[in-house]
């Protein structure tokens, strides 16, 4: 792949890492390497991204065990191993046994790991060692997650969606230029919300809990807007009649 392409996969999952000393294993990003694609995972419970990147069928059906990597160690990477529109250096992504340092029995000795090393065509390279603990893995079930919530009977129509803003700006890195994010909610209003970006990102979204709903007849600018004239051309323009609860049906307002 390129620096691009290495950009464009993890990227959009560092925002749903979480910055956590207490919990070491929220600030880590899952690569993993399936049959069909290399895959970058993170969560902190609240949000969960996915990005994917399809393989090449010379690729394909060489899958490897996960790698839990700092996101820190990620951020670092998207810096060394920069890009622009004029430069696209073509990065080599090896998932593989690599030697760290470990203390055994008061000595400092080689052993082998799994990790992830990036090299470049001018010499840049970085390892990035695993970091997961196996009965803390946050990460172990996200292809159950996101294949449960994809196979869930549709939404239900909702009064409203109830999303938590310090949680909007995790998504923006996931949508390219000319891209649409889809939400997809379940039965119930407080279902995990099914985030989607084309074919490439996937994303779990938490909503805020136990709070209270708010009806839209609720809100002042019912009563604030109930005056407004519809615009000419428009099939309400003549009744003197304020535009019904599925009107308009776009928000262009009229002739120029």
């Amino acid at each position: 792949m390129t620096a691009r392409d290495w950009h464009a996969l993890v990227r959009p999952v560092l925002p749903h890492a979480l910055n956590d000393k207490d919990f070491p294993e929220l600030s880590q990003v899952r690569i993993e390497l399936g049959d069909q694609a290399l895959y970058a995972v993170a969560s902190d419970r609240y949000t969960l991204g996915a990005e994917r990147r399809a393989l090449h069928s010379r690729d394909q059906y060489q899958a490897m065990p996960p790698v839990h990597v700092r996101a820190a160690d990620l951020a670092a990477s998207l810096k060394l191993f920069a890009y622009n529109k004029d430069d696209d250096p073509d990065l080599r992504v090896t998932i593989d046994s690599v030697p760290v340092s470990a203390e055994i029995v008061g000595e400092e000795r080689l052993v082998s790991s799994l990790g992830v090393t990036l090299e470049s065509e001018d010499g840049g390279r970085l390892i990035m060692h695993d970091r997961r603990t196996p009965d803390r893995d946050q990460l172990a079930h996200w292809r159950w997650l996101l294949h449960t919530a994809m196979r869930r009977p549709p939404g239900a129509v909702l009064e409203g969606l109830s999303l938590g803003a310090a949680h909007l700006a995790r998504w923006k890195d996931a949508v390219r230029g000319g891209e649409v994010m889809r939400l997809y909610t379940g039965p119930k209003p407080a279902d995990t919300v099914l985030v989607t970006v084309e074919r490439h990102f996937a994303g779990l979204w938490v909503p805020p809990q136990h709070i209270e709903v708010q009806a839209v007849d609720s809100l002042p600018w019912r009563g604030e807007l109930s005056g407004a004239v519809a615009p000419s051309g428009h099939p309400q323009a003549h009744t003197g009649d304020p535009a019904g609860p599925d009107e308009p049906d776009d928000l262009d307002e009229g002739d120029d």
